[in-house]
């Protein structure tokens, strides 16, 4: 079962719905959502391993979830090396990457602008990044907090943590085709949803969510503040067959979202997590 689509199709809803029904009120307070002097995206990644069954889980979800959504499967090689190691952990901070190896430091790397700079180079050179807009890449990497970890272990890893102040850019065509930071993403809104857009007037929208707290902004008009609960959308899930999963992990995230509707100016901004 996919869960994630089916979480961002309810999200992109909410944001819909919320947009539709008050575009046309007038603006509340015209300064910026609450954000950060400095944005940090926060990101933490629990990998567990089973070299016996040479299964692994991610982020919460167990084997059988991601073989469901395509997840790749190890090779013999990789596996032998896991087997040897209790646990692997790759931390990004600030200018340094780290990694530790059975809990003890293994590597320690500059990870500055120019090494930055340096590696995109050699990556784009090794495999085409093509497209890719470095300047993006920046505001995501900038002020990073990035640690994936690898455990051997047979028990289910923890939910995936996520705590974004950089706005996601999401673009929607005039097709209904969504892409995220310029890379296609092979869903599309219905014509449906496409029309009653056009019919709102809506050219870009912004949300930061933290939590089930909603911040939002229809074509730079700040709505009021709403808050989606766990348990009531549990309630609605089940009553009508959502099957939305495990909501605890987007709960417990905080993130935004910039959406452009066709050519419309772009969302600026940082939400604060």
């Amino acid at each position: 079962m996919n869960k994630t689509p089916t979480i961002i199709k309810l999200l992109l809803a909410v944001i819909l719905v919320l947009g539709i029904l008050m575009v046309q009120q007038p603006p509340m307070a015209t300064a910026e959502i609450a954000k950060q002097e400095v944005p940090t995206n926060l990101v933490h990644i629990d990998i567990t391993y089973d070299p016996g069954t040479k299964s692994y889980s991610m982020g919460g979800f167990s084997a059988e979830e991601l073989r469901q959504v395509g997840a790749p499967q190890f090779q013999d090689e990789i596996w032998q090396i896991l087997s040897m190691l209790d646990n692997v952990t790759l931390k990004i901070q600030g200018d340094t990457i780290n990694v530790l190896t059975n809990d003890q430091q293994l590597l320690s790397l500059a990870w500055d602008a120019a090494s930055r700079d340096i590696l995109y180079s050699l990556l784009n050179a090794t495999i085409e990044l093509g497209d890719i807009d470095m300047a993006r890449a920046e505001d995501w990497l900038d002020n990073a907090d990035i640690e994936i970890t690898l455990r051997q272990s047979k028990e289910l890893s923890q939910p995936l943590k996520i705590s974004l102040g950089t706005l996601v850019q999401v673009q929607v065509a005039k097709n209904g085709e969504l892409s995220v930071e310029g890379f296609p993403t092979g869903y599309s809104l219905t014509p449906e949803t496409v029309e009653l857009i056009n019919a709102a007037n809506i050219e870009n929208l912004k949300l930061c969510w933290n939590k089930g707290v909603i911040d939002l902004q229809v074509n730079g008009q700040t709505l009021p503040q709403a808050t989606l609960y766990q348990g009531g959308l549990s309630v609605i899930d089940k009553a009508f067959g959502l099957n939305l999963g495990d909501l605890t992990p987007i709960f417990d995230s905080s993130f935004g979202a910039g959406l452009v509707i066709g050519e419309a100016d772009p969302v600026t901004g940082e939400c604060m997590p």
